[in-house]
């Protein structure tokens, strides 16, 4: 979501509002708010249900409304949507709950893959995924497919503050996905990444 300077505050509490609503629904796994390091006004919601029911029962609730009623006049352009699955079967639930959540790094990165790499990205995101999760201070690292295109993935990494992502970026365990991802994906990794504030509470 792109937020008009001037709205982005109010945006934002009608968002929260949501955002803390949802999080009591019976089918939320986890709702998550995010704003880009670089361009501020750019937001990202990343939410899982139990199912499509409950994502539906979600659409209905006042604090939902709230917010898209907020969205058109607050937003340049509407809301965009991306389904997701998990591009492996032991893809994570994201944390509802986080210690000072608001000092976590937070990394997307949208990914590219070549099809006929897709055996190859699958098996070398499998390969590294144990090992980024066991590094100190690592919350989540998942991979996730778009439903309406296979070849495009979104890869999510949090991290309990920016040092600890940053000696993360010092480990072998960088260059052996990067190294990987030179041959699997169409596009370079560093085109769709971006860095994240969780901002899903003030």
């Amino acid at each position: 979501m792109h937020v008009k300077a001037a709205q982005l505050q109010p945006f934002l509490q009608a968002l929260r509002h949501n955002a803390a609503n949802a999080r009591k629904e019976a089918g939320n796994l986890s709702f998550t708010v995010f704003q880009s390091e670089s361009a501020p006004t750019t937001l990202y919601v990343l939410e899982q249900w139990k199912d499509q029911a409950a994502y539906e029962t979600h659409m209905t609730q006042p604090a939902l409304l709230e917010m898209h009623k907020a969205a058109q006049a607050d937003l340049e352009g509407g809301i965009s949507h991306m389904r997701i699955v998990p591009a492996t079967a032991d893809a994570g639930i994201q944390p509802k709950q986080i210690d000072h959540a608001d000092l976590t790094s937070n990394v997307l990165v949208f990914l590219s893959v070549k099809a006929s790499e897709s055996s190859k990205f699958h098996a070398d995101v499998a390969k590294v995924t144990p090992i980024f999760r066991a590094a100190p201070g690592n919350i989540a690292f998942d991979v996730y497919q778009n439903v309406s295109d296979s070849n495009e993935m979104v890869q999510l990494e949090r991290w309990t503050t920016d040092a600890t992502h940053q000696d993360n970026l010092k480990r072998p365990v960088i260059q052996t996905i990067r190294a990987g991802y030179a041959v699997t994906l169409a596009k370079p990794m560093l085109d769709g990444r971006v860095l994240l504030k969780d901002v899903t509470s003030e």
